[in-house]
């Protein structure tokens, strides 16, 4: 794993004077270990192919401390009971990635993304990433109403981009569905770890508060104090 620092943010009140962490994975380097040190992958450079990783505030969950919650039991009842949804899972290259499949990404991304809205070069990008292998899709009358891309392996799910049908999302609570079952189904596999990206600001804090066993990179390793966590997101300045 090749360490690249890139400077960023600089405050002379305080001597901070920062460099964000990337890492590129060379050879057969393990993309599991990339996850495990608290990488997550890196796709805002549409003119690089690299493995290209960046170091954050990541989470995951710890999956021999997961148990459903009653509010996740209640957002499945609730939609399985009006919507009967089922999911399949594939591996990417058996998946048409066809122009329509883009196109509901990008729309999706333009209506819920909160920074920016994805680029199609860029979603062309993370598309041919080695650390997107499978895809959940979901359907509803057999009709695809929503899609994860993870990184899937015998020990670790990354819950990379999901995206779905936006008008349901009035009556459902569709998001926290499908990732409840993404995080189900890797229970129900023995799997040790969901990985679910990054963890900053108060908006993030339903990834905190809806599951048990969260874990998160605090720089120097996991930790599960999660009354940390909660503090940390409240006063990160971010919207």
């Amino acid at each position: 794993m090749k360490i690249i620092l890139k400077e960023t943010s600089v405050d002379y009140k305080t001597y901070h004077f920062g460099y964000a962490i990337n890492a590129i994975l060379e050879n057969e380097e393990s993309i599991e270990k990339a996850y495990s040190k608290g990488f997550l992958p890196y796709t805002n450079d549409v003119s690089s192919i690299l493995e290209e990783y960046y170091l954050a505030r990541s989470i995951r969950i710890n999956l021999k401390n997961y148990d459903r919650l009653s509010e996740n039991n209640r957002v499945i009842r609730k939609v399985d009971e009006k919507l009967d949804i089922s999911y399949k899972i594939l591996d990417k290259s058996k998946f048409n990635h066809s122009r329509e499949f883009k196109n509901f990404f990008l729309n999706y991304s333009k209506k819920r993304f909160s920074n920016k809205s994805l680029s199609r070069e860029r979603l062309d990008l993370i598309l041919i990433r080695e650390n997107y292998n499978k895809i959940f899709i979901f359907y509803r009358k057999n009709n695809p109403i929503g899609y994860v891309l993870t990184y899937t392996n015998e020990n670790i799910i990354h819950y990379w981009f999901s995206f779905y049908d936006t008008k349901f999302m009035k009556n459902f609570s569709l998001g926290k569905y499908i990732m409840e079952q993404v995080i189900f189904y890797a229970k129900n596999q023995k799997i040790n770890f969901v990985y679910l990206g990054t963890c900053y600001g108060k908006k993030a804090l339903y990834k905190v508060r809806d599951f048990k066993g969260i874990e998160f990179y605090d720089g120097n390793g996991w930790n599960n104090d999660v009354k940390i966590l909660k503090k940390l997101c409240k006063e990160d300045s971010i919207n």
